[in-house]
C-alpha cells in the first residue's frame, strides 16, 4: 500500500467518523448550551454548599453528570463549591461524576458506540460519584468550612432570542472551542489506528488478555488529559482492532476523570487521604464496570460489532448528515484557527497598556479555566478592568492584593509572573 492510499484511508476514516458523530454531537452541544442557562457554576456553588446539608452528595451527582465540564474546567467549579461551604464528600462527588460524561458526550457516545454504551457511562459516573462522596463524608470529621460570600456579578434578564443566542454562544462557542483541539486529535488518532493497525491486532497480542489490558488502560488513562467527548473515537478504533469493550470503557472512565493536573489540585483541595480514595474509587469502579460490561455483552451481545467500517466508503447517507458533518468541520476549523491566531499574537512582543499589569497564570487549559481566573481578578475591589493578553496571561488595571498567588493556587492554577 503506497503513501497515497494510506492518506486516502486516513482522510476517509476522519470523514466517516465526522459523518457518524456530527448530527448527534451538534445536538449535544446545543443541549449543553440550553443546560448552561439553568445550571451555571455559580448556580451549582449556591445550591450545593452549606445549604444543601446531607443531600449535597446526591445533588452534586445529579447536577454534575449532565453538566458539560471537562476534567480541567471542573476544577474551578469544585473550588467554588468547596468555598461555598460544601463538604469534602459533596466536592468529591462533583469532581468524580462531572468530567466522566456530559450531555454532549452522551449523544456522541450513542452515535459511535451504541446507546447501551452511552447509558453505561452516566450510570458509572453516578455510582462512582455517590460512592466517593459518601465514603469521604464518612471518614471526614472536620467541620464544614464557612461559606465565602462571592461577589455577585448579576445576570441581566434576556428575551427569548437573547437566551437562545447565549445558549448557541456557549454550546458552539465556548464549549466546542474548549474541546476542538482535543476532539480533532481524538479523531486523527482514531483514523491513524484504523489505517496502520492491522485488524484483530490487539486480539492477537497481549492486549487481547483482559488481565493485562485492564491495568494497561488504567496506566494510560490516569495520567493522560483527555475530555469525555474526544476519547470516544479513540475507544472505537481500539475496539475495532481487538480491545474488549470493557477495556475501552476503563479508558473512557479514567481518562476524563483522572489526570496529573487534577490530582495535584485535589491534594490541595481535599488532602492526601481523600485524594488517594478518589483515585482508588474511580479505578476500582472502572475495572468492575469493564468486567461487568464484558460479561453482559458476552452473554447477550448487546453491543454492536466494532469493525473497521469507518475506514470504508459509506453509502445511503442523508443530505442532513452531510450538512451536519460539514458544519461541524467548519466550526472545528474556525476554533482551531482562532487558537492559532491567539497563540501567534501571544508570541509577539505586546506592550503592556498604560497603568496595567501583565500577569501570567500557568495551568489554564480551557475557557472555563480562564473565565474562573478572570472572575477572581474582577472580584477584587481594587481591580477595575481585566483583559485577555494571551491564552495564559491577562492585562489587569488596578492594584492586585498580596494574596493573589494563594488565591490563584486555590483555583488550581499557578501564578508565574506578576
Amino acid at each position: 500500500m503506497d503513501t497515497m492510499d494510506l492518506c486516502f484511508i486516513i482522510l476517509q476514516s476522519i470523514w466517516n467518523t465526522l459523518l457518524a458523530m456530527a448530527p448527534w454531537l451538534l445536538f449535544g452541544f446545543f443541549a449543553a448550551g440550553i443546560l448552561s442557562l439553568f445550571f451555571s457554576p455559580e448556580f451549582v456553588s449556591a445550591h450545593l454548599g452549606r445549604k444543601a446539608g446531607k443531600k449535597a452528595v446526591w445533588l452534586s451527582v445529579l447536577l454534575g453528570v449532565p453538566l458539560p465540564l471537562c476534567s480541567c474546567g471542573v476544577l474551578p467549579a469544585a473550588v467554588g463549591l468547596r468555598k461555598s461551604g460544601a463538604s469534602k464528600g459533596a466536592t468529591a462527588a462533583f469532581l468524580i461524576s462531572t468530567p466522566q460524561t456530559g450531555i454532549d458526550s452522551f449523544f456522541a457516545t450513542g452515535s459511535l458506540l451504541g446507546w447501551f454504551f452511552a447509558l453505561t457511562r452516566p450510570l458509572i459516573a453516578t455510582l462512582t460519584g455517590l460512592t466517593g462522596g459518601m465514603v469521604m463524608d464518612a471518614i471526614d470529621n472536620e467541620p464544614i468550612p464557612e461559606a465565602i460570600t462571592a461577589q455577585s456579578l448579576g445576570r441581566q434578564k434576556k428575551s427569548f432570542i437573547g437566551k437562545l443566542f447565549s445558549a448557541l454562544q456557549y454550546g458552539y462557542g465556548m464549549l466546542l472551542g474548549n474541546v476542538a483541539w482535543a476532539l480533532c486529535m481524538g479523531v486523527l488518532i482514531s483514523a491513524l489506528i484504523m489505517a496502520f493497525v492491522p485488524d484483530h491486532f490487539f486480539n492477537e497480542s497481549f492486549l487481547g488478555n483482559d488481565w493485562l489490558a485492564f491495568p494497561i488502560m488504567l496506566l494510560i488513562g490516569i495520567p493522560m488529559y483527555v475530555c469525555s467527548t474526544a476519547s470516544i473515537p479513540v475507544a472505537l478504533s481500539l475496539m475495532a482492532k481487538g480491545i474488549s469493550p470493557g477495556a475501552a470503557l476503563i479508558f473512557l472512565i479514567v481518562g476524563p476523570a483522572l489526570n496529573g493536573a487534577s490530582l495535584t489540585v485535589l491534594l490541595k483541595l481535599l488532602g492526601k487521604t481523600c485524594t488517594l480514595l478518589h483515585l482508588l474509587i474511580i479505578s476500582s469502579f472502572a475495572v468492575l464496570a469493564g468486567v461487568l460490561l464484558n460479561l453482559i455483552n458476552g452473554q447477550w451481545h448487546i453491543l454492536p460489532e466494532y469493525t473497521n467500517h469507518y475506514g470504508c466508503a459509506r453509502h445511503n447517507v442523508a443530505w442532513t448528515t452531510y450538512g451536519a458533518a460539514i458544519l461541524l468541520l467548519l466550526l472545528l476549523l474556525f476554533h482551531l484557527a482562532k487558537k492559532i491566531i491567539v497563540r501567534i499574537q501571544s508570541m509577539q512582543t505586546i506592550d503592556t497598556p498604560h497603568q496595567s499589569t501583565r500577569i501570567v497564570i500557568k495551568g489554564m487549559m480551557c475557557d472555563h479555566c480562564r473565565g474562573a481566573a478572570k472572575k477572581l481578578l474582577l472580584s477584587y475591589s481594587t481591580v477595575t478592568a481585566v483583559e485577555q493578553a494571551a491564552p495564559d496571561a491577562f492585562f489587569v488595571t488596578g492594584t492586585l492584593p498580596e494574596t493573589l498567588a494563594k488565591d490563584i493556587e486555590d483555583l488550581g492554577f499557578e501564578l508565574v509572573q506578576a
